[in-house]
């Protein structure tokens, strides 16, 4: 993965767990003094030792942990140097859904390298939008769900997200309680 899903990961354990904490992290992941560099290309297994490390660190479950960063995700990136493409994506939680999938072969010019999950929207009706997110890598979906709930948030949506694995991927139902996302003519 790329080294800013590393980059958010140190500025989220030394906002919640304080300095001392990520070089504890970087230690147990046997990093120590890693540097990482937002657009450099780095191995998923560096990315999994320091989330494993991070779980033990905060004694979090590793599906809780995935949550709260993938909420952290959101507001990390949408004040980053990503913003801008953040803000194209849509000022409508449904609108910025549809277009995950464009955000992501944009974000791929910049990094060739890097291996995108798919977002597809398959309803969006009655305060209901279901996502099929497919992915060649596991063990994601506890990130996925916690991302998507931080959208709601960041879009103002009240509600929450429920998790479905099937043969084709995993579905994920974003239940908004106050109806606003329904997009005409998406889904």
């Amino acid at each position: 993965m790329y080294g800013m899903v590393h980059t958010a990961a140190r500025s989220m354990v030394i906002e919640t767990l304080g300095e001392a904490a990520w070089r504890n992290v970087l230690e147990q992941a046997h990093l120590d003094g890693e540097n990482f560099i937002s657009c450099q290309n780095y191995s998923d297994d560096v990315t999994f030792a320091l989330l494993d490390a991070v779980t033990r660190i905060s004694g979090l479950a590793q599906e809780d942990l995935l949550k709260r960063f993938g909420r952290y995700w959101i507001g990390y990136t949408a004040h980053s140097s990503y913003g801008s493409m953040f803000k194209v994506g849509g000022n409508q939680l449904a609108t910025f859904l549809s277009n995950l999938n464009r955000m992501h072969a944009s974000v791929h010019t910049t990094m060739p390298a890097s291996r995108m999950p798919s977002f597809e929207m398959l309803r969006n009706e009655n305060g209901r939008i279901d996502i099929l997110y497919t992915s060649d890598r596991t063990g994601l979906t506890s990130f996925v769900e916690g991302l998507l709930d931080g959208l709601m948030d960041h879009f103002g949506e009240a509600g929450h997200v429920s998790h479905t694995s099937t043969p084709e991927g995993d579905i994920f139902t974003l239940h908004c309680l106050d109806k606003k996302t329904e997009m005409k003519g998406a889904a």
